[in-house]
């Protein structure tokens, strides 16, 4: 009973700190923020299932989603994005991150840190002006300016904080909790002259259940003071995030992943709901599924997965309003043969019959020891003696 009300009284107080960095953001209505490719869903594996990553975050892209997550990493690993959007805006993404070889803040496994590069462009146009005066007076001259230009480098940490069990009406439940942060630095210039940059923070938490294959998670992401162009501050697009996700194996090598995430901007006062849906095949296929409802890009996401060995190619693309969808495809290769620590969110995908070992050869299996028999309780024979009165 202790342990689960430690547990409740830890979960509190992680809700309560990311509800207060919520808080802290007045909300402008939509619009009002700045740097809205910060929204952006970075990992196409992410994409797929409809932007629900946050109860997940088990990969490299936690950074950016819930940087608790790092915490789960287990070997090093490196991975690049790349994104088309409409006419010729892009996005370019790139991370690093491996778990630190020494223990962590709470003494219990080796945290994890990450770093990524996210830089992105709004695409170019032509400026046309008259020369007014001179040899050229009256020629039109064309010049092109990059509409907007966009990067931001972040460094992340997470480390588990609490590992236990507990019984929970007759269930012995092991649970798992991580806790994360990252520092962002953001530089943002408009139409080549306006530019602005600023620090900002994001934080997270993380809670597991392995062996029901549950996860529940909060983050909060871009808290910081805002992007001052010239005089006027522009506030970045403040994201609190609610999720959770269920695991579990089907048949053979096979699992299905399914994930529920709520997105609330907090500056802009709108929210997005996020459903999504991962089915892993053999350990080398992943088909992906997703919806965002309650917001103005809603509709369905669909992604694909491909695993070989320490190598994944993941696409993702989106079907809803076409203003809004944008395609992705990401590379990433894990280094497992530098083994840190030991990876473990292991699925297990059936219950193995335990064998008894066959005898060695030319020997006969040991008699098994028998306990000695009890004594049989001697009888109690008549007394020779009677008392006389």
């Amino acid at each position: 009973m202790n342990d689960i009300k430690r547990t409740l009284r830890q979960a509190s107080l992680a809700a309560l700190v990311l509800a207060g960095g919520a808080g802290a953001l007045s909300a402008g209505g939509p619009g009002s923020a700045g740097m809205q490719v910060l929204k952006t869903d970075m990992s196409p594996r992410a994409a797929g299932m409809g932007g629900a990553f946050t109860a997940v975050a088990d990969d490299i892209y936690a950074i950016n989603y819930n940087p608790a997550g790092l915490g789960q990493l287990y070997v090093p690993e490196v991975s690049a994005m790349h994104l088309s959007g409409l006419d010729d805006s892009s996005l370019q993404y790139a991370a690093v991150g491996m778990p630190l070889p020494f223990l962590g803040l709470a003494g219990l496994e080796k945290p994890g840190a990450g770093f990524s590069f996210m830089k992105s462009g709004a695409g170019t146009f032509d400026y046309n002006y008259i020369v007014p005066g001179g040899i050229r007076a009256g020629e039109v001259v064309t010049t092109s300016y990059e509409a907007q230009s966009d990067w931001a480098l972040a460094f992340g940490y997470g480390e588990k904080v609490y590992s236990g069990e507990m019984d929970i009406e007759g269930y012995n439940a092991k649970i798992e909790q991580y806790l994360g942060m990252n520092v962002k630095y953001i530089n943002s210039t408009l139409v080549r002259d306006y530019s602005a940059s600023c620090f900002a923070f994001d934080a997270g938490w993380l809670l597991l259940e392995p062996k029901l294959g549950i996860s529940l998670g909060a983050s909060m992401a871009n808290y910081g003071g805002g992007l001052k162009y010239g005089s006027e501050v522009t506030k970045l697009p403040g994201i609190l995030r609610l999720a959770a996700s269920y695991q579990r194996p089907t048949v053979m090598d096979q699992s299905v992943l399914l994930a529920a995430e709520a997105d609330f901007y907090t500056v802009e006062a709108l929210k997005s709901l996020r459903l999504g849906l991962e089915y892993h095949f053999e350990k080398i296929f992943n088909l992906r599924l997703g919806y965002k409802g309650a917001e103005d890009n809603k509709g369905m996401t669909m992604g694909l997965g491909v695993h070989y060995q320490d190598l994944a190619i993941d696409f993702a693309m989106g079907m809803g309003n076409e203003v809004y969808n944008a395609s992705q495809v990401a590379v990433t290769y894990k280094f497992s043969g530098i083994a840190i620590k030991e990876y473990r969110k292991k699925i297990k995908y059936r219950d193995p019959v335990p064998e008894r070992a066959a005898p060695a050869r030319g020997k006969r299996p040991a008699a098994r020891e028998r306990k000695p028999a009890r004594p049989s309780p001697e009888k109690k024979k008549d007394s020779d003696f009677f008392m006389l009165y």
